[in-house]
């Protein structure tokens, strides 16, 4: 089932006062404690949407709960590489969405707006930086054939994120993570990067 980019972004335009995750709670959860959570939403999609596109108000509900899935992996800090084994499902049930870009793309947007928001807990803006780099791990391998992923990274170098001191201090003494620049870093992965080719005029 293919679902318009228009209709995508006005569902995930209603995001900002989604459930936002602490990477605090969620490093100490093993791979058992974070499927389930992820199957739960998952089922909920399911039950919500048929994958028929008849009810557009279902869709975007099943949408709301992949999206959320999809947050909460990428909230966790990926020391153990637990990323790469809870994302494959979500990724399947928002391919049948034609929606997987769409959400890394607005979890991206989200959690930038959170690194450059002064009002923002040191917490929201540490769990929102390793969304950063495990969206930038996750885009990695596809940017360069994917227009829509490359676009993300390309995103995220524009956003030019400094990340404040106690955030770096949170990091390393809550999860002894040394903190690397989102944008720094995905400008150094569209470096090396094929040049995009130009679109051709219709």
């Amino acid at each position: 089932m293919k679902l318009s980019s228009a209709f995508i972004f006005l569902v995930f335009s209603g995001s900002l006062f989604a459930e936002t995750y602490s990477y605090r709670s969620l490093i100490i959860k093993d791979y058992d404690e974070m499927r389930q959570m992820v199957l739960t939403r998952i089922k909920k999609a399911k039950v919500l949407s048929d994958g028929t596109g008849d009810d557009s108000e279902k869709d975007a509900g099943a949408l709301e709960h992949l999206r959320d899935a999809m947050k909460l992996i990428l909230s966790r800090p990926d020391n153990d590489n637990m990323v790469a084994k809870l994302t494959p499902e979500v990724k399947r049930e928002l391919a049948g969405f034609s929606a997987y870009a769409d959400t890394i793309s607005s979890l991206a947007a989200e959690s930038l707006g959170l690194v450059k928001n002064k009002n923002t807990t040191v917490t929201q803006q540490s769990t929102a930086l390793f969304i950063l780099e495990n969206i930038i791990r996750e885009v990695r391998p596809e940017a360069a054939t994917n227009p829509d992923l490359r676009a993300v990274l390309e995103r995220i170098v524009d956003a030019d994120v400094s990340i404040p001191e106690d955030v770096v201090k949170d990091r390393k003494m809550n999860s002894m993570y040394a903190t690397v620049n989102p944008s720094a870093e995905a400008r150094k992965i569209l470096r090396a990067l094929p040049k995009a080719k130009p679109v051709k005029a219709q």
